[in-house]
């Protein structure tokens, strides 16, 4: 028993030296409060799902977030940025009593970092794209597919913009 456990013991503990030594860490959130741990935050919709998706995230990533206006910015503080952000649905296949069997959903927003007057995340748009089938049987089931898909979307472009976030050395 005491063999066992030693064995173990020593199994274990040469398991974390080699994942510590590997740079093996989880993965988390506070890279981006090591890099930025004030932002001012700009939306053209300040109250959609993604910008407090976006805003939630960053408060959870231990970012003091103030919202503001563009006018009343300061050149001190990053100013992280999304516009146009847009939601589009379009027919790709037609079912034979001429209606759409497969939507595909189209999620995409425009982000951009400044500091000082200088762009450390150039303007660039970030999208997201599910399609899925509709069911012409049951029509409010579709609408309810419809928002869980893009609540999914909504998620996934987040997670975006906090990668490309986390990835700024802001010097």
């Amino acid at each position: 028993m005491s063999q066992g456990f030693t064995l173990r013991t020593l199994v274990l503990s040469t398991l974390l030296l080699v994942l510590s030594s590997c740079g093996f860490s989880l993965r988390g959130n506070n890279v981006i409060s090591v890099n930025f741990n004030e932002l001012q935050f700009y939306s053209e919709q300040p109250n959609s799902d993604l910008a407090k998706l976006l805003r939630r995230s960053l408060d959870g990533a231990e970012v003091n977030v103030t919202l503001v206006n563009l006018d009343e910015a300061d050149s001190n503080v990053a100013l992280l940025g999304i516009a146009n952000e847009s939601l589009i649905s379009r027919p790709v296949t037609i079912n034979p009593r001429a209606r759409a069997a497969q939507i595909e959903l189209r999620l995409s927003v425009d982000m951009a970092l400044l500091l000082n007057q200088q762009s450390l995340l150039e303007p660039e748009t970030l999208f997201v794209e599910r399609t899925y089938f509709q069911d012409v049987e049951n029509i409010s089931g579709n609408q309810e597919e419809a928002e869980i898909i893009s609540a999914e979307m909504r998620r996934e472009l987040i997670n975006q913009m906090m990668r490309r976030l986390a990835a700024i050395n802001p010097i």
